[in-house]
């Protein structure tokens, strides 16, 4: 079901593009992005489309949400990736960040386009409350991004716990919460709850993303592309000086050896990095199942999220 409807959501946004924009060379350039999107993690989609069950609403009043969540995503995702000189996957050839940086200002105006698409089920203010939500945390989401852009931006535990709640945290919150607004009659305390079910659904994501990473030897390897996540902060801070000196150097010769890689995985499950991000996700876990009440989940089917998403490979419990 959760694939029938991304495939839905994605074809109202292939709509809007084909009727708002004029420029066939721009129309084709933004459907060809979409169609990559399309294979990115499509199943959370479904979560807006339960969301929306769980409060009342009908699949088709929560496609236009699911669409304008859905392009903020690849307007996120797209900008993101300049502000890392990592646009490859995107453009090519002469300008291609610039190129990018106008596909992704151009996602951003089509989910304000997919928001008013709500406009002939909604109420002017139930119109109004979903569309400052969707923007401030556009807001929040580039605060967390900018941070990691500064010089000393994210360069501790600290600060990566707030980089990734800025991001992962807000987008997911309001991935539930925007469901729960095509239900029309949630009240502000249960779309309170529902935002902070996906909040803590979005940092475990996150966290089970950043063990795959760091933990397993594959060609996405966090370690190979020497990207720094939670374990790498943890080490970094918690570990005796003389094992962060050996991690440092290790880490220098991670991109091209394959056995520092195996010693650096080895350095943080000796000193308990895996051991704290499990914790971590059990405790975001429960966070996230006793901050909805019976009658916000009627059928339990948000729930079902946290057991379906929150499973951690067997390969990465062996010690």
């Amino acid at each position: 079901m959760d694939d029938a409807f991304a495939a839905a959501v994605h074809a109202f946004l292939r709509d809007l593009v084909t009727h708002a924009i004029a420029t066939p060379a721009y129309a084709v350039d933004m459907t060809r992005i979409l169609s990559l999107f399309e294979r990115i993690h499509p199943e959370t989609l479904g979560l807006i489309r339960t969301a929306c069950a769980a409060a009342g609403g009908s699949p088709r009043s929560a496609t236009p949400i699911a669409a304008a969540w859905r392009s903020f995503h690849i307007a996120a995702r797209l900008l993101d990736d300049v502000e890392d000189n990592d646009v490859i996957h995107w453009q090519q050839g002469n300008n291609a960040a610039a190129r990018t940086i106008n596909l992704g200002t151009g996602f951003i105006s089509l989910a304000n386009l997919a928001l008013l698409q709500t406009e002939n089920g909604f109420s002017a203010e139930q119109y109004l409350n979903l569309s400052r939500r969707f923007h401030q945390i556009m807001l929040v989401m580039a605060e967390g991004q900018h941070l990691d852009l500064l010089p000393r931006g994210v360069r501790t535990l600290e600060t990566y716990w707030l980089h990734i709640q800025n991001k992962s945290g807000a987008f997911f919150g309001l991935a539930v919460e925007a469901g729960a607004h095509c239900g029309g009659a949630a009240s502000q305390e249960t779309l309170a709850r529902d935002d902070k079910f996906g909040y803590n659904l979005g940092v475990a994501l996150q966290l089970i993303n950043d063990l795959n990473g760091f933990f397993q030897e594959n060609a996405h390897s966090d370690l190979a592309s020497g990207k720094r996540t939670l374990p790498f902060f943890f080490i970094t801070e918690f570990a005796p000086p003389s094992v962060r000196r050996n991690f440092q150097s290790l880490w220098r010769q991670a991109a091209y050896s394959q056995d520092a890689r195996r010693q650096i995985r080895q350095i943080a499950r000796d000193h308990g990095a895996d051991a704290y991000m499990l914790a971590e996700i059990t405790r975001l876990h429960v966070m996230a199942h006793h901050s909805l009440k019976a009658n916000d989940d009627p059928e339990g089917h948000l729930i079902g999220y946290l057991q379906r998403w929150l499973t951690i490979p067997d390969d990465l419990l062996a010690r």
